[in-house]
């Protein structure tokens, strides 16, 4: 991304089930508020300030973590402070580097981490001390344009789930959702059985929310949701089929300690 993109940069400067809808709630920290915030929550951040290095002479800043949308460029050898960092951006396809890692900056837009002296990546993408993004607000996907929506027999639906169980519409939703996945939730078996690309005891947007067997009125086969949204309180929107209701669907607000774990798809 850099040697070439940077060269293409600068010529492109110029509890019980409870059926139905819950409201929203919590509310971000609006951007304005502060100088350096979180891209996606507005929340106030007190930035880290790291080497640009690596590059041919410059680096460039992206409107969002991908390349192709240039905003800037900076220097090699220039400090820029850090916000918060992501793990699920796009690679560096003019580099052929394959990490998704990508730093938001004070520069006001997106560098590729690998360029950034901040400490070495763990396998799981992440810099070890380095702030993670807050979560997307909300999931575009739209939970009633699951195709089964109203199953009362037992029919495979494909993808190796039973149409209108949780594991077929937690799996739909990770497929539908227009967000970044590395992982496929088809074929996993039970919901007590499923793994993702990794596991997180926080929640993220487009996450699987996992409850063991007989976790927090979870059955004995456990139980997994779609995670829709994220709030500042604590709590989160689920979205999910067969909870309190046979194969139909649920949405609800819940706390963000009630599932077991989080999967990462």
């Amino acid at each position: 991304m850099v040697r070439n993109l940077a060269r293409l940069a600068v010529a492109a400067l110029l509890s019980a089930p409870v059926l139905g809808v819950v409201g929203v709630v919590g509310a971000a920290t609006p951007a304005s508020a502060c100088a350096a915030a979180d891209p996606y929550s507005g929340t106030c951040v007190t930035p880290v300030n790291y080497k640009i290095s690596g590059t041919d002479g410059t680096l460039a800043v992206q409107a969002d973590p991908k390349v192709g949308n240039v905003k800037t460029t900076l220097k090699e050898g220039a400090t820029v402070g850090v916000i918060c960092q992501i793990n699920d951006g796009g690679t560096d396809t003019y580099d052929n580097l394959l990490s998704r890692t990508w730093d938001y900056t004070t520069a006001g837009g997106w560098v590729y981490d690998h360029f950034v002296t901040t400490p070495a990546q763990d396998k799981n993408g992440w810099s070890p001390g380095v702030r993670h993004c807050d979560a997307p607000p909300s999931s575009p996907l739209n939970p009633n344009a699951y195709p089964w929506p109203a199953q009362d027999a037992w029919v495979a639906d494909g993808h190796g789930y039973y149409e209108g169980e949780c594991t077929s519409f937690a799996a739909w939703a990770v497929r539908s959702d227009g967000l970044h996945h590395t992982k496929s939730p088809d074929w996993l078996g039970n919901a007590d059985m499923w793994h993702g690309a990794s596991v997180d005891a926080s929640p993220h947007v487009g996450d699987v929310a996992q409850w063991d067997d007989n976790h927090n009125q979870a059955g004995d086969k456990g139980h997994v949701a779609y995670v829709a949204a994220v709030y500042n309180n604590g709590t989160i929107k689920v979205e999910e089929y067969n909870w309190g209701n046979f194969h139909r669907l649920n949405i609800r607000t819940i706390s963000a300690s009630a599932p077991s774990r989080y999967l990462r798809f």
